[in-house]
C-alpha cells in the first residue's frame, strides 16, 4: 500500500493534520501530511494512521520504506 493511499483512507491531508493535532494537543499543519510520500510516516503519527485508516503497524512499515526506496 502506498503512503498516497493510506492518507486517503484516513481521511486526506487536513483530517490526518487534525486528528494529530486533537490527540497530541500540539499544532499540526496538513502540509507536513502532503510531505510524507516522499519521506514517510513519522512513525510518533503511526498509532493516530492506525486509527484513521485502519491499517497495520506492516503496512505503515512498508509504505515507509518504499517512500524511501529501500527495498523490503
Amino acid at each position: 500500500m502506498k503512503i498516497e493511499t493510506i492518507i486517503e483512507r484516513a481521511g486526506g491531508a487536513k483530517a490526518v493534520a487534525v486528528a494529530i493535532a486533537s490527540d497530541t494537543g500540539k499544532k499540526f499543519q496538513p502540509d507536513a501530511v502532503y510531505k510524507w510520500p516522499k519521506i514517510g510516516i513519522p512513525d510518533r503519527h503511526w498509532p493516530t494512521i492506525i486509527r484513521l485508516a485502519g491499517c497495520t503497524a506492516q503496512d505503515l512499515f512498508e509504505a515507509n520504506l518504499a517512500a524511501r526506496g529501500v527495498a523490503a
